[in-house]
């Protein structure tokens, strides 16, 4: 009796000898998967390569003659002014509704000024919007998606209607699907433009560009030397 408890407490050790190393060479349990909602190459608080290439860009619109203020440091706009006048490249910036100051970030000022010149050439003279800065995700064809729209980043303008340069209304929701020559040259001045990112439209995105053209200045951080790793807010919150 005594050799069988002695042989079997042995089996029992060499069992969980065994044993042991493969429950510690276990992979760990993962937990669920961060998803990024900000584009590729973007932190917040806005990184060191952020904030310089903020300054190049204000003294760049310095350079071409915009008077611009800093703004208050907003929620994900890395590099916030204003401009009071409202004329970015001699095309002037016009609320549907909503009262300024109109918070953005430098490089959708800096876009705007420098396609100035081939939007007066097609007969634009002012862009009636409603949207520049708002905390919000994107909406693509209907549907919300889990990436911060570019408004929240201050780089994004909704235009609903152009003023030309008679004095004429372009309704973008009636007029485009007539196609107004002006509407279809600012769309496709603006997709050829390095400064811009593809415009959102009636033409690509009926759903939820119906009436309005979205029109977003390009940014892209992520070939500069900007860490990757999840940040954390004031609060210590992920995000």
């Amino acid at each position: 009796m005594i050799r069988r408890r002695l042989a079997m407490a042995v089996a029992i050790a060499l069992v969980a000898l065994v044993a042991a190393p493969r429950h510690a060479a276990a992979a760990p349990r993962k937990g669920p998967r961060h998803r990024a909602n900000m584009p590729p190459g973007w932190i917040w608080p806005a990184s060191r390569a952020m904030r310089a290439d903020g300054k190049r860009c204000r003294k760049e619109l310095t350079a071409m003659g915009v008077v611009w203020k800093r703004a208050p440091r907003q929620r994900k706009i890395a590099a916030p002014i204003y401009v009071p006048g409202m004329v970015l490249g001699g095309v002037k910036l016009t609320p549907t509704f909503r009262k300024g100051p109109f918070v953005m970030d430098c490089h959708l000022a800096l876009s705007l000024a420098r396609a100035g010149e081939v939007m007066t050439q097609i007969g634009v003279r002012e862009l009636r919007f409603s949207t520049i800065h708002e905390y919000r995700q994107i909406r693509l064809r209907g549907a919300k998606r889990h990436p911060l729209s570019r408004h929240a980043l201050g780089l994004a303008i909704d235009v609903f209607e152009v003023v030309l340069e008679d004095g004429q209304k372009a309704v973008v929701e009636k007029d485009y699907r007539k196609k107004e020559p002006t509407l279809l040259a600012l769309e496709r001045g603006i997709a050829a433009s390095l400064d811009f990112r593809t415009p959102l439209t009636p033409g690509n995105d009926p759903r939820s560009h119906y009436n309005h053209f979205h029109l977003e200045a390009r940014v892209d951080y992520e070939e500069q030397p900007i860490r990757t790793a999840m940040t954390t807010t004031r609060a210590g919150r992920r995000r």
